[in-house]
């Protein structure tokens, strides 16, 4: 069996690091991204819509109370 079909040794310990471990290595890592985000995504989305909603309610209140103190409510009375 030669050296460099045999994957049961370790890269950089065993055997020189060659092409294949680095492109096995980065594909099983963006695997793992890729999931992650799949994951996340629906998540994000949800998340995005809910602080939109949150300033737009609170933009709503500032402007209210503001609007309140900056005029006055003056009442005419006939005698």
């Amino acid at each position: 069996m030669s050296k460099k079909s045999d994957r049961n040794d370790k890269p950089g310990v065993d055997r020189p690091i060659h092409r294949d471990d680095l492109e096995r290595g980065l594909r099983s890592i963006k695997e793992d991204i890729d999931s992650v985000k799949e994951s996340a995504s629906g998540l994000g989305i949800a998340a995005a819509i809910g602080i939109v909603f949150l300033l737009i309610v609170l933009a709503f209140l500032f402007g209210r109370k503001r609007g309140r103190q900056k005029y006055a409510f003056v009442e005419i009375r006939r005698a």
